[in-house]
């Protein structure tokens, strides 16, 4: 289905948002899924473990918004970020960070560095996660 067959009433944010989970942690991928998977909104299309196979499932997944854990590599992350963006350029990124949330002028530097369109600490309630992808599939920032 094309996003454009997908599109909400109104907002023009695509519904479900289709999200892709890379993170080496499978039961932390795992379990942040079932918690998503209850927004009535969202919809988790698939699960990646590291950047190759995140680009396998954008390919054939086409995800609106991938959510990647943002380690101690941030050349790794960004290249896996601007893989991504190649295969899919309307795919949006979300950066989940290991701390505290990074502030405005340090975040601008790793969006730059990255081409990540958001960020959220691992250690957010399930409701803040939910928010950032929706605001990024907004193209609002987060």
């Amino acid at each position: 289905m094309t996003t454009a067959a997908r599109l909400g009433a109104g907002a023009g944010i695509p519904s479900p948002l289709r999200v892709l989970l890379v993170d080496g942690q499978e039961l932390l991928s795992r379990g942040l899924r079932l918690l998503l998977d209850q927004e009535h909104d969202i919809e988790v299309v698939g699960e990646a473990g590291d950047g190759r196979a995140a680009e396998r499932v954008v390919a054939e997944r086409l995800p609106d918004v991938v959510l990647l854990r943002r380690g101690h590599a941030s050349r790794a992350v960004g290249e896996v970020c601007r893989r991504l963006k190649s295969l899919l350029p309307t795919t949006r990124i979300v950066l989940l960070t290991e701390g505290a949330k990074l502030s405005a002028a340090e975040f601008a530097e790793v969006a730059v560095s990255t081409g990540a369109d958001g960020q959220v600490p691992r250690d957010s309630p399930v409701d803040d996660v939910a928010a950032v992808i929706r605001a990024v599939a907004n193209r609002d920032a987060a």
